[in-house]
């Protein structure tokens, strides 16, 4: 029944989206293949009796975009097939699918807004990524912004909108219903003062599991200067279940955006609520994380990031710099951590055809009840040549470690990785499906 729904909503965007693609001339479309191999001294990712394997890739993808006129969208779609040489796991096929759409009904006044996310996360997020603690899931939301001017310093809107949640694993599928109402009023020709409230319910596929209602009220300030912007939202959130059970408690953001200069900026997100984990489970995209520290439950949980992010682009050094700390506090499950999280990406071009990287990524986990502590470093380097506008090759290098109070779940990992790709996207590394 679960891959009925899937299977539905997957087909409905790509039908939705091809409908209304029909006669316009902006369209751009790309498909893409490729294959890889990559080889690793450890493919079940174990302290002992390591297993080494050659894993075969085949990738085929496509992009379709529209970026002019009252309808724009993006969505591209991807097959990845891996198979273990040595039969250290079965074959794998991979689906990854991602669509947002926006249609201006009435221009500034009425959008309607599309997106669907589907791909892979693991079940147990403190065990190793391997194909056996990796499901499907699946993110679809659907609604409208319906904006109502009151004066020319002042103006209202509605959202109403529905998502969906799907896990083929765990037994937490489920549908959300919210609305939002917002006023805003401008002070000052550069900042803003507004209300915001809001309300959403939670309604679980398994009827044993108690539908959950979270109602938020709070104020929000905003602001844009020559170089940067901010947006600071401080309120309340209450959060009552079917069972009777009730809490209410603070919840606020801080989100401040920079440009430093013509080629480097930086974003900082300092945030904290009360929410359900599967919306706590979809990263910003301005603070770079993993979905994965957040183990999906039924459980309410505070959940409080500060984030911060730095990029420069320079003509012969792109960099990136991201830093998190994430303390997830759940309700009834004893699953509450820490999270502390760095991550470094330097690119170079070498010639006009080849551009050199290198990366390394640090994650330490807490668990604050069982005093289990897990840190995981990988570091690594990479070559891209490109033969032609369409055809691009790469090689990769990487070396990756897992220390763990239990002993068990100590591992390291050597890896080496090649693919070659035709066209859109690239050939997705086995290892690196479903998180860290």
């Amino acid at each position: 029944m679960n891959f009925g729904r899937r299977k539905n909503t997957v087909t409905f965007i790509a039908a939705w989206l091809c409908f209304f693609s029909h006669g316009v001339f902006a369209v751009l479309f790309e498909p893409g293949v490729g294959i890889g191999v990559e080889y690793t001294d450890n493919a079940t990712l174990v302290n002992e009796d390591k297993v080494n394997d050659l894993i075969t890739v085949g990738y085929v993808g496509v992009r379709l975009s529209e970026d002019e006129g009252a309808l724009t969208y993006d969505a591209t779609a991807s097959s990845n097939n891996t198979s273990y040489t040595q039969d250290t796991f079965p074959d794998q096929r991979y689906f990854n699918l991602g669509a947002s759409a926006d249609w201006a009904m009435i221009k500034d006044r009425f959008n309607w807004f599309l997106s669907n996310s589907f791909n892979q996360r693991t079940v147990n997020t403190l065990n190793s990524n391997t194909p056996d603690n990796l499901q499907d899931s699946n993110i679809f939301t659907f609604g409208a912004n319906i904006r109502f001017p009151i004066s020319a310093r002042q103006s209202f809107s509605l959202v109403p909108m529905f998502s969906q949640y799907y896990y083929e694993v765990q037994l937490t599928d489920n549908k959300q219903y919210s609305l939002a109402a917002n006023w805003n009023y401008q002070m000052f020709r550069t900042s803003n003062v507004g209300l915001s409230f809001s309300t959403r319910n939670i309604d679980y596929f398994e009827q044993d599991i108690a539908d959950t209602r979270f109602t938020n009220l709070g104020i929000v300030l905003s602001g844009i200067q020559k170089r940067s912007s901010y947006a600071i939202n401080l309120g309340s959130t209450n959060v009552r279940r079917d069972t009777g059970e009730e809490t209410t408690g603070f919840s606020g953001y801080l989100n401040w955006f920079a440009d430093l200069s013509s080629r480097s900026k930086f974003t900082t997100n300092f945030s904290t609520d009360l929410t359900d984990t599967s919306s706590a489970g979809v990263v910003s995209a301005d603070i770079p994380g993993n979905g994965d520290d957040v183990q999906i439950t039924t459980d309410v949980i505070r959940n409080s990031v500060a984030g911060l992010a730095y990029s420069r682009e320079d003509g012969r050094l792109s960099s990136q710099i991201s830093m998190r700390y994430s303390k997830i506090t759940y309700s009834d499950n004893p699953l509450d951590r820490v999270i502390r999280v760095f991550g470094l990406n330097l690119n170079r071009p070498i010639t006009g055809l080849l551009s050199g990287g290198a990366y390394v990524n640090y994650n330490r986990t807490k668990q604050i009840d069982t005093n289990q502590l897990d840190k995981r470093f990988t570091v690594g380097g990479n070559l891209r040549y490109n033969f032609s506008r369409k055809i691009h090759g790469l090689f990769d290098l990487k070396y990756r470690k897992k220390e763990s109070t239990l002993a068990s779940e100590d591992y390291d990992e050597y890896s080496a990785f090649v693919s070659l790709v035709y066209g859109f996207g690239g050939v997705q590394r086995p290892s690196r499906v479903g998180g860290f």
